[in-house]
């Protein structure tokens, strides 16, 4: 009788002994901004937006890191007090996978992963209205530079332009801010001799075009 007790008390404290083992609840991350799928421009800001939850651990006690691919492009930090985080990022044609990973105190791990789709998007066009092939030209007197520049995702005045010779480099004392409907025009001299001149246009990714002209400009005019 009494080994039957015995029996019976070691079962019941390896049963509660057991009981005693508590598991770690894995932390929750959740992309709020995207979905998957959503479209994004190449080569212009995107602004991640997540949320991160525990069970047991409070925001401050959690960390994040965003990812692209395997590449961490925003370092590892704690969420805000209620839970959120962003991350602003560029993307290439081939940065598609974003990841955001989030870990607790006691280093259990949560991930959320979702694929974009990056749209690439267009050069800028460049358009030279003068100097043309056939004009005639003094190098003592004003030319005028007139072009015209757009963009299929930027609007015309948020694009750089300038101008620039072969024999004199870029043009600097020739205006070539562009209005809101793309048009430059400026003025300036060019010393004698053939000139390639190219009007080149660059867009808030980086992206840039160009058209040339190949004109004479004769001696000081007599």
């Amino acid at each position: 009788m009494r080994l039957l007790l015995t029996t019976g008390l070691i079962g019941l404290l390896g049963c509660s002994d057991k009981s005693l083992v508590i598991q770690n609840p894995t932390p929750i991350a959740d992309i709020i901004s995207h979905e998957d799928g959503s479209e994004v421009l190449e080569g212009f800001q995107v602004n991640l937006v997540g949320s991160v939850t525990d069970s047991n651990h409070s925001p401050e006690e959690l960390l994040v890191t965003w990812y692209v691919g395997l590449d961490v492009v925003c370092e590892t930090t704690a969420p805000e007090a209620d839970g959120s985080t962003a991350c602003e990022v560029v993307l290439a044609p081939n940065e598609t996978e974003i990841t955001l990973e989030v870990k607790d105190a006691e280093n259990a791990r949560g991930s959320d992963t979702i694929e974009l789709v990056v749209v690439e998007t267009e050069q800028p066009v460049a358009e030279i209205l003068s100097p043309v092939l056939d004009g005639v030209y003094y190098s003592d007197q004003l030319i005028t530079f007139e072009g015209v520049v757009s963009d299929a995702e930027d609007d015309a005045s948020d694009l750089v332009a300038f101008w620039e010779s072969n024999l004199d480099g870029i043009l600097t004392d020739v205006d070539t801010e562009p209005n809101e409907s793309g048009e430059i025009l400026g003025y300036g001299t060019l010393t004698e001799g053939q000139h390639a001149i190219e009007l080149e246009v660059e867009d808030t990714t980086g992206k840039t075009s160009r058209e040339s002209v190949i004109i004479d400009v004769g001696p000081p005019n007599s």
